[in-house]
């Protein structure tokens, strides 16, 4: 029997693209370990506010229509 009608072959071919997701994926989540920060920084300290209002502490209401109806 020719190499290319076998059916193991073509079991192989159909699976090969299944099997390369799922070993993408189980890389994709695995957990890496955090970052080396350079001394003096911490995480999630970005930015420092002094007197000046952050600008997510908005004191006017959001856009758009906010009664309701």
């Amino acid at each position: 029997m020719d190499f290319l009608h076998s059916t193991w072959f073509w079991c192989v071919v159909a699976a090969a693209p299944f099997v390369m997701a799922v070993g993408t994926l189980a890389r994709l989540a695995r957990r890496e370990p955090p970052p080396e920060l350079p001394p003096g920084v911490g995480p999630g300290t970005y930015r420092r506010y002094g007197d000046e209002t952050a600008p997510d502490a908005r004191t006017e209401p959001p856009a758009g229509p906010t009664e309701e109806r």
